[in-house]
């Protein structure tokens, strides 16, 4: 690849509307805003990348306005007008820079995968080594609250041709949950997301849902309590994956060291963008642990780039991937990403392989900042 130089970088962040509010033990998800990065290169390619951070600290330590400040203050002005001759290299160099802030980094770092891809008159999904054509759908299913019922939601998912369905759980009902959606679901796969919300002393519940016919339980524990994941799952039957846990390639490491779980759900915007992705990728193939890709409620942007990752050999499992309207009143691409017969086509466009509604983005748009 000849050297690449970004000469250009807008931020912006934007306010989505999702047709319902998304309920998990962690928090409510309602109105969002997003931070999205496009940047141009000296020939005027482009790229597009997207921020997966919440506004409040939690699920993740990085928030919209503390990824918006590191982006700013340190990763635009380090990248801009700095050569690169590879992705890995500017993922190297991204992270030298700005070590603390893997979810803002992704940002940019997504971004040049994109424009590099659109540079080459290739797909991303190809320039990342992806076969498959089509990926799978999930639903993710939050806690439900009356008059609505699990087995309303698991039914209309169902109908709407899903292939796996997750549904949020906490302790104080997760069995009955459990227990519903997998009736509900009549053989479609269930999984069961506690978002870390079980302690040590909730053992007994957890072991409660290894009778409920579950295909995973999800993140049980906190992300570092790996010793009682480990331990929870050499006495169950319902294999144990981790989310929350699967952090950076060292986490991941320790992950396998320690066997903890037989399943990853990996997050592209969380990790640092796809060369740390595809690291991660590789040690857990090694160590033949079952994959998919994570969904962080991304709009169409970040989800097309996650359906490029979805396409390579190895992430064997469903995952989080679904269409445009299962997240957004209206999402941000002039033609939102589609389910089939239970499956989303992956992009094959140049780069992302979708475009950007630029009109309605900039109605959305609540702040902008340009570089260069």
């Amino acid at each position: 690849m000849n050297d690449v130089l970004i000469q250009r970088i807008e931020l912006l962040q934007v306010a989505m509307s999702p047709p319902r509010p998304h309920v998990a033990a962690h928090g409510t998800v309602g109105e969002r805003t997003v931070v999205l990065a496009r940047i141009w290169d000296t020939d005027g390619a482009h790229g597009w990348g997207e921020c997966v951070a919440f506004p409040e600290p939690g699920y993740l330590a990085e928030t919209v306005d503390s990824a918006w400040d590191a982006l700013k203050s340190g990763i635009a002005p380090a990248v801009l007008n700095r050569p690169f001759d590879s992705l890995d290299h500017l993922s190297d160099y991204l992270t030298g820079s700005v070590r603390h802030a893997p979810v803002a980094r992704a940002t940019i770092e997504m971004a040049a995968w994109d424009l590099v891809a659109r540079r080459q008159g290739r797909c991303l999904a190809e320039l990342l080594g992806g076969t498959r054509q089509n990926i799978a759908t999930g639903r993710t299913i939050g806690l439900v609250k009356a008059p609505e019922t699990i087995t309303d939601r698991v039914d209309e998912a169902r109908r709407d041709g899903f292939q796996r369905i997750k549904v949020k759980i906490e302790p104080r009902k997760a069995l009955s949950i459990a227990i519903e959606a997998v009736k509900a679901a009549q053989g479609i796969p269930v999984v069961a997301d506690a978002n870390a919300s079980f302690s040590s002393g909730d053992v007994q519940k957890l072991r409660e849902l290894d009778a409920a016919g579950l295909t995973w339980i999800e993140q049980p524990f906190t992300p570092t309590s790996l010793r009682a994941v480990a331990d929870l799952s050499d006495s169950l039957q319902t294999p144990i994956a981790l989310d929350e846990s699967v952090s950076s390639i060292n986490a991941v490491e320790r992950i396998i060291a320690m066997q903890a779980a037989r399943g990853l759900s990996i997050k592209p915007g969380r990790l640092g963008g796809h060369s740390a992705t595809r690291q991660v990728y590789r040690l857990a193939l090694a160590a033949g642990l079952s994959l998919w890709i994570g969904g962080m409620l991304e709009t169409g942007i970040g989800r097309a780039h996650n359906l490029a990752l979805a396409s390579l050999a190895g992430f064997d499992v469903v995952g989080d991937m679904g269409p445009s309207s299962a997240y957004w009143t209206r999402d941000l691409l002039t033609e939102p990403l589609e389910m089939v017969a239970g499956h989303i086509a992956v992009p094959t466009g140049h780069g992302i392989g979708v475009e950007v509604d630029t009109e309605y983005l900039r109605m959305a748009t609540l702040r902008r900042q340009v570089f260069g």
